[in-house]
């Protein structure tokens, strides 16, 4: 169970595989400067050290093959050479920025804890953390041992190699780790990352089980990197290692802090079962951190950006329309099933919404539900229902029961229409489809409720995939609704102004004509009064 989350309700923490730095000026003048200063001598301060390390380890290595390398421990003067090399590399990091090395707790004693367990991974300047643990036995994969410089380091640490093209390499790797960590081996420490690729310490991937397998006292360690402008992350989409180099070495310190917790060890349960070790191994230590575990792994995050990306390409259709694209889509629930991947039917849906062939958002939409497989219409309009919903599976698995194969029924479908599903609407390889169909097949059919249980209880990542549409056409609903309510209300505003303008006009001609009418009134009664003093001035003379 992830922290924040069931197998209902998942979160969608964002992608650990994802690490963008965006430069303001002054950064950008700071690396250019030092960059032209300081990184040149540091790369040859590296280059050195690396060199001469290298042919260190070569000496060390000399007359060995690789059966000796595994069969037994390196002691002495192999050993006192290791830790020669041990004290160079960590010179050169101190010289390359990393002057401050927070050391929190104290590694165990390989009595106490045979396997260290090293997270987050987050850039090959995790090597550091190596150095400083001894050059503890690395699980790596083969073909780092072929790398230039770190090669020859790599073996001297007598490593448990990965060969990812062999299919009995796991099982021997696990082999190996069993008999370096039994208590009556003399051999140092194994080292582990146990999510076994880079992340950018966002979160916590799923750990996997090889360090846990043996059942042993395992001591976790926290890796942080705590700078304000972070260069070091190395992740599958994100800078390069050369601008990762440059960026980091152009800085003038680089703080880093590597915390040993104390070591667990596994009740009876966990000896039996190593995911539920490497679980609460996991959780321990994302509590430690204060940050979410998620078992979404590289490919998965891939499917959930996909089918986020497809959320915003309806997104960007609909604002080009005048109607929901909800609502100009409902008559493809009524075609028939011969018709639906007419190529007629498709020039009839650009009129029907109301679109031009050759509008850009149109054809990103086509392109992603239209032109690869059959071009069936009904997947475009299942992906504008489930965009418009905000419960993406009940949504999805109502309306693709009763889009397809509607003479089976509303509850079961042809085991090739849930094929082309999975891998339309949850991007699945063919493989992995084929392999999900062939779990839940019964008769060439496939039940609502073992698809139901597929997406939300066997794998719960596909959930994910589905959620990250959810909502998409109802926020632009109601940006149309919310618009159209302005307009009108901008209309009823501007007929106001019209009333109100003309009834200011009217006000002002009565006001007008009452101050004329006033302006008569005045004149008569003045020209009276007038009238009536001549008269009274001539009757009083004629009195006397």
């Amino acid at each position: 169970m992830e922290a924040g989350g069931d197998a209902k309700n998942p979160p969608n923490p964002s992608n650990p595989f994802v690490h963008h730095i965006d430069l303001s000026l002054p950064q950008k003048l700071k690396i250019g400067i030092l960059g032209l200063t300081l990184l040149p001598l540091r790369l040859l301060v590296a280059l050195i050290c690396l060199t001469l390390t290298t042919t260190l380890a070569y000496i060390g290595l000399y007359n060995l093959t690789l059966e000796e390398r595994e069969i037994k421990p390196f002691t002495h003067w192999r050993l006192f050479l290791r830790k020669v090399i041990c004290c160079i590399l960590r010179f050169m990091f101190f010289v390359c920025g990393f002057h401050k090395l927070d050391i929190i707790g104290k590694q165990a004693d390989p009595r106490d804890a045979k396997i260290l367990a090293v997270a987050p991974h987050s850039t090959f300047f995790d090597a550091l953390a190596v150095i400083v643990m001894g050059a503890p036995s690395v699980v790596a994969k083969a073909e780092t041992s072929s790398i230039p410089f770190w090669g020859s380091l790599i073996k001297y640490t007598q490593p448990v190699l990965v060969h990812r093209n062999d299919p009995n390499s796991r099982q021997n790797t696990i082999q190996q780790i069993v008999e370096r960590s039994s208590p009556s081996e003399d051999w140092q420490q194994v080292l582990i990352f146990p999510e076994g690729t880079c992340t950018n310490r966002s979160c916590l991937i799923t750990f996997r089980p090889g360090a846990f397998l043996p059942g042993v006292p395992v001591q976790p360690v926290i890796l942080r990197y705590n700078n304000l402008l972070d260069t070091v992350t190395w992740t599958w989409e994100g800078i390069s290692v050369w601008k990762i180099i440059v960026y980091s070495l152009s800085q003038f310190t680089i703080n880093a802090s590597i915390e040993f917790m104390e070591p667990i060890i596994p009740n009876p349960e966990e000896v039996k079962d190593a995911k539920l070790f490497a679980g609460n191994v996991r959780s321990v230590m994302s509590k430690k951190m204060g940050i979410p575990t998620t078992d979404c792994n590289y490919f998965d995050y891939l499917r959930i950006e996909k089918s986020r990306r497809r959320g915003k390409c309806l997104q960007k259709l609909q604002r080009k329309l005048e109607h929901s694209l909800l609502q100009t889509t409902t008559y493809i629930d009524h075609l028939e099933e011969d018709r639906v991947c007419d190529e007629e039917q498709k020039e009839h849906l650009v009129s029907t919404i109301g679109a031009r062939q050759s509008l850009a958002e149109l054809s990103c939409v086509t392109e992603d539900l239209l032109a690869g497989g059959s071009g069936d219409l009904r997947h475009m309009r299942l992906a504008i229902i489930v965009a418009g919903s905000s419960d993406s599976l009940d949504c999805f698995l109502e309306s693709s029961f009763r889009l397809f194969d509607t003479s089976l029924g509303d509850q079961e479908i042809q085991a090739t229409t849930c094929l082309s599903l999975l891998q339309i609407h949850i991007f699945l390889s063919s493989k992995e489809a084929a392999e999900a169909v062939a779990s839940m097949t019964t008769e060439d059919r496939i039940y609502k409720k073992d698809l139901e249980t597929l997406i939300s209880v066997t794998k719960p990542n596909y959930l994910k995939v589905m959620r990250a549409m959810e909502d998409q056409l109802t926020d632009r609903m109601t940006e149309l609704l919310t618009k159209t309510a302005g307009l009108t209300a901008e209309r009823m505003a501007a007929r106001l102004e019209k009333v109100a303008a003309s009834g200011s006009i009217l006000v002002s001609d009565m006001s007008a004509t009452v101050a004329a009418g006033r302006d008569k009134v005045t004149d008569a009664l003045s020209s009276a009064v007038t009238s009536l003093h001549k008269r009274t001035d001539s009757y009083g003379k004629k009195k006397d």
